[in-house]
């Protein structure tokens, strides 16, 4: 299948109009003529990503997060992103972004559904961005912990009261760090996103809103939810997940 139709398949689940205006989504590197029989998916294209992508000799890269998020003026081939763009072009290995449009339309309204969160609204009606909504009573301990297993990642920062009872939360993935404000208008007992800086963390407290910061690895659930789309279109595709960790490190 050309590169053209997956497009035009994944612009119709996920609209490129439908991104924020500081974002960039879409077609990064690549030609739409291309032929595509095998791709990877990653929520970034680091340099290890890249590196993996030429050794499974693919054809197409998705990523969550675009790796050309502001205008170039200088592309150093040395360097990254400028020797990934570089690469890309050298293995004739097309990349296709898609973020916020993403986040929209499936990201959190699917993280909803895995936390369990009923009676579900939107969270900020102006951006269409977010989603809040009730769960089962629990405390905070006991969440954190289910939210572990379910979303499986490893470790979070809380932020909040210790005896807290958790009946209405909120959850942005990504970089949600700045709707705290909205937050706190729907009187949520909890919410979750990532990028929770030291200033946000103090401003949060000020305004009394427990929230957990749970990082952006919890977007990873974008590879599976790509990867049945692109089976949807073509089930003799073939489809790797990239097994690269973006950022090393270990919590003490």
């Amino acid at each position: 299948m050309i590169l053209k139709d997956i497009i035009n398949k994944l612009n119709n689940l996920y609209p490129e109009s439908l991104k924020q205006s500081y974002d960039n989504v879409g077609l990064m590197v690549g030609r739409t003529t291309k032929d595509i029989k095998t791709v990877l998916l990653a929520l970034d294209l680091t340099r290890d990503v890249m590196d993996e992508a030429i050794n499974l000799k693919v054809d197409l890269i998705i990523t969550h997060h675009p790796i050309l998020y502001y205008p170039l003026s200088l592309i150093d081939t040395d360097k990254d992103p400028g020797s990934i763009v570089r690469d890309l072009i050298k293995y004739d290995i097309s990349n296709y972004s898609l973020h916020t449009n993403f986040d929209q339309v499936k990201m959190n309204d699917y993280l909803a559904d895995m936390i369990g969160i009923k009676n579900k609204e939107i969270l900020s009606e102006k951006e269409n961005l977010g989603v809040y909504g009730d769960i089962e009573p629990v405390n905070i301990q006991d969440f954190i912990n289910d939210l572990k297993n379910i979303l499986k990642f490893e470790s979070c920062e809380y932020y909040g009261a210790q005896d807290l009872k958790v009946k209405k939360v909120g959850i942005i993935g990504g970089s949600g760090a700045s709707r705290i404000y909205q937050a706190k208008e729907k009187d949520l007992d909890l919410f979750i996103t990532g990028d929770v800086s030291y200033s946000k963390a103090i401003e949060s407290k000020r305004l009394n809103l427990n929230v957990l910061d749970v990082g952006h690895e919890i977007e990873a659930l974008f590879m599976d939810v790509i990867e049945a789309d692109l089976l949807s279109l073509d089930k003799s595709f073939k489809i790797y997940k990239s097994q690269t960790r973006v950022i090393q490190y270990k919590r003490y």
